[in-house]
């Protein structure tokens, strides 16, 4: 740390090192003194997006996940019990219709899988935004 940083005081477009305390410019990502980074790398509008459909919370991801496989919704929600469950629920159901019992029972679990992965990732979302804000 240099003498002259850590004596002076703090001007208008300066801040202290959130490591060593030395002023240093506000838009500076490292600080001279001790070398620790300031800020975060900036991330991009692909980087915010991917991280929108993978880190659940989506409702129509969740949806469209388990209408294509019913359960895939609910692992996307980070619910991993509920979804093995659901997947264990449509193979029997599947099994079933080989005996003509899952003509009903398939369709049932498959529309509960889309319903639950759709409310569950919509309470998520608007969780998540209640926090932010």
């Amino acid at each position: 740390m240099s003498e002259s940083s850590e004596s002076r005081e703090r001007g208008p477009d300066e801040v202290f090192c959130r490591n060593c305390g030395s002023v240093i410019a506000a838009e500076a990502e490292i600080c001279p003194d001790c070398g620790v980074r300031q800020r975060d790398p900036p991330s991009s509008g692909v980087d915010r997006a991917v991280e929108d459909l993978t880190g659940g919370g989506n409702p129509f991801v969740a949806a469209l996940l388990s209408a294509v496989f019913p359960g895939l919704g609910q692992l996307y929600n980070r619910e991993l019990e509920k979804g093995l469950l659901v997947i264990v629920a449509s193979f029997l159901a599947g099994l079933s219709v080989l005996v003509f019992v899952g003509l009903l029972l398939f369709p049932l679990v498959w529309i509960y899988a889309v319903w639950d992965a759709y409310t569950v990732a919509d309470r998520q979302s608007r969780e998540r935004e209640e926090s932010e804000d």
